[in-house]
């Protein structure tokens, strides 16, 4: 390792979207320099929602001789705004930036922000342990390759630099016992960099290629990741499955290494074999997660993108994913692709919701700088905002009114579908009412929202199924009674409270508490049904169950035929771990 004398205290920092999100970038940076010399280095990991004062005083208390930030779309305003008030109390830091925000247009970055030193582009390892050397003058900058820089009044740019190739020359990123402290957080990983493919609005189309950190490697970190239990490890590789083989062997790996902890992969599933698909079936329950990003079902969209996708295969191998039920699906739409008007991009919507995913994202295109869709922006008519996100605010074939619908629509579609709240009423409101047109629904609500004003305002839960209730009552009459059956069903499945919300009406007979206690006092019925309360006495188990009513079957959604349901929470997380169906007990 080489020692550096009178080496500046260096801090990198980054404002993370959420708390509950780590940044990978960070933590290479610092264990790739350590590695090869003593730098003095640390990191400070804040969000964007914190006071950015409050963040200012303390990086200052900690007065660092270089300040770094990794910049994303997400933070770069704060981050600018928080260097040019810094420049001013500690002129005298070293500032850089780095980051997929700061790369593609570093010259102008460093021309529009005279309190910005130096500018890190591209894969940031390499280039910032040699600009630290050059910034203690220990080596001449202009021979630091990937950053560019101002010089008085001047500003170079000095040459790209190349892609590291061996990855298994940066060290597992997280150090000591820090995974024993992120226990609540999410954990970022890659055991890959760069895309096999090339779509023309994503930068790691620009990646050239696929590098895989070595499988011995990936699996030494693997164990010791696991071995902390933390709460999920998200890939960030962005085709995860790209080498079927080496992706099996991973996954065998965790599984045989497996705590508590969730593992979160981003995935093509186009891209499985049969054998794949059969060795999916095997995996343990709710273990993975997998984001698989479609995007469109619309062919000269994709075709416009360069994205490669055959529908009819990747739907098979996702329904038969979901068939199993033992991983969590996350699939993908991007609104406003080239071509996909608002018929298409229903459509698509459609297609891709009759999957039946766990979690459906409707993303909005970003026009991103160092992406090819850039370039061709004015081909498409694309207006979209001038500062980050860079998100499309219209192009030939979508109107901002319609940006702005659909943006109501994706509230509306995380509040009651993706949130798992109401699952069998959405679903027959999407079936009975809707005749699957399922995007019909999502709009015909989010305008009942919006003409009542219910946008912009904090709501309980509660009041979600209010709405959803008055909705029907006003616009489909004739379902009312059975979506206030359904949602009875869907409350009581996720929420232990003493009675329903206001507005739902209950069928229970007046004599219900003598009901439940004549079942929790029945040593036979629990021991066949509530094996686990065996130790606990009628008024402890009565606490924990609830017995409700229907003139509806939740899953048939038969309707005029009696239906009694035990339902049975869970202590810790307050949700039905069990449904008994007593109809043919009473």
């Amino acid at each position: 390792m080489l020692i550096i004398n009178g080496m500046e205290k260096v801090l990198l920092c980054t404002l993370n979207a959420k708390y509950i999100h780590t940044s990978l970038a960070l933590r290479y940076l610092q264990t790739y320099c350590q590695s090869r010399a003593e730098f003095d280095i640390s990191i400070k990991e804040y969000t964007i929602n914190q006071n950015t004062s409050d963040i200012m005083a303390e990086i200052y208390l900690n007065q660092p001789d270089v300040l770094g930030f990794s910049c994303y779309i997400w933070n770069i305003k704060q981050i600018l705004e928080l260097c040019t008030d810094y420049k001013k109390v500690a002129p005298g830091t070293v500032i850089v930036l780095g980051g997929p925000e700061v790369s593609y247009d570093s010259e102008q970055i460093l021309s529009d922000n005279p309190c910005i030193d130096y500018v890190v582009r591209g894969e940031g390892e390499q280039t910032l342990q040699e600009l630290l050397l050059a910034i203690n003058g220990d080596l001449p900058r202009s021979t630091v390759t990937g950053i560019s820089y101002r010089e008085g009044k001047q500003i170079h740019r000095n040459a790209d630099r190349e892609w590291i190739t061996n990855l298994d020359e940066i060290p597992f990123p997280y150090q000591d016992d820090e995974l024993d402290r992120l226990g609540d957080r999410i954990v970022y990983y890659e055991s890959s960099r760069g895309c096999p493919f090339h779509c023309s609005y994503c930068l790691s189309a620009s990646s050239g290629g696929v590098r895989f950190l070595s499988l011995p490697r990936v699996k030494e970190d693997l164990a010791v990741m696991l071995g902390y239990n933390v709460r999920e490890i998200k890939f960030v590789d962005r085709t995860f499955n790209c080498n079927e083989k080496r992706a099996i062997e991973m996954i065998n790996f965790i599984v045989a290494h497996r705590g508590t902890t969730k593992i979160h992969f981003e995935i093509d599933a186009g891209l499985f074999s049969d054998e794949m698909l059969d060795f999916l079936t095997t995996v343990p329950k709710d273990l993975f997660n997998f984001e698989i990003g479609i995007q469109s079902t619309f062919e000269p969209a994709l075709i416009a993108v360069r994205r490669k996708q055959n529908w009819d295969r990747l739907s098979n191998n996702i329904k038969r994913i979901k068939a199993e039920d033992n991983i969590h699906l996350h699939l993908d739409l991007i609104a406003g692709l080239p071509g996909e008007d608002w018929e298409n991009f229903t459509r698509s919507f459609n297609m891709v919701y009759n999957l039946q995913p766990d979690l459906l994202q409707l993303g909005f295109l970003k026009i991103l700088k160092g992406t090819d869709l850039l370039e061709q922006s004015e081909v498409y008519d694309y207006i979209y905002q001038s500062g980050s996100p860079y998100q499309v605010l219209a192009n030939r074939d979508l109107q901002y009114e319609e940006i702005i619908a659909l943006t109501h629509i994706e509230e509306i579609l995380d509040k009651y579908y993706n949130s798992g709240d109401m699952v069998r009423t959405i679903a027959y409101i999407g079936q009975e009412i809707y005749n699957d047109n399922i995007f019909q629904f999502y709009s015909d609500f989010s305008i009942y929202w919006q003409s009542r004003l219910l946008f912009g305002l904090g709501h309980k839960k509660e009041v979600l199924y209010n709405i959803l209730l008055a909705f029907i009552a006003e616009m489909h009459s004739s379902h009312v009674e059975v979506v206030n059956e359904l949602l009875k069903y869907d409350y009581l499945r996720h929420n232990h409270k003493y009675g329903l919300p206001e507005g739902l009406r209950s069928r229970n007979p007046q004599n219900i508490n003598d009901l439940i206690y004549s079942y929790t006092k029945n040593k036979n019925f629990v021991t066949v049904h509530l094996p686990a309360f065996l130790t606990k006495t009628a008024r402890e188990m009565k606490k924990l169950v609830h017995i409700e009513y229907l003139n509806v079957d939740p899953i048939t959604f038969e309707i005029n035929c009696k239906r009694v349901f035990m339902f049975v929470y869970s202590p810790i997380s307050r949700k039905a771990d069990r449904i008994i169906d007593l109809t043919q007990l009473i």
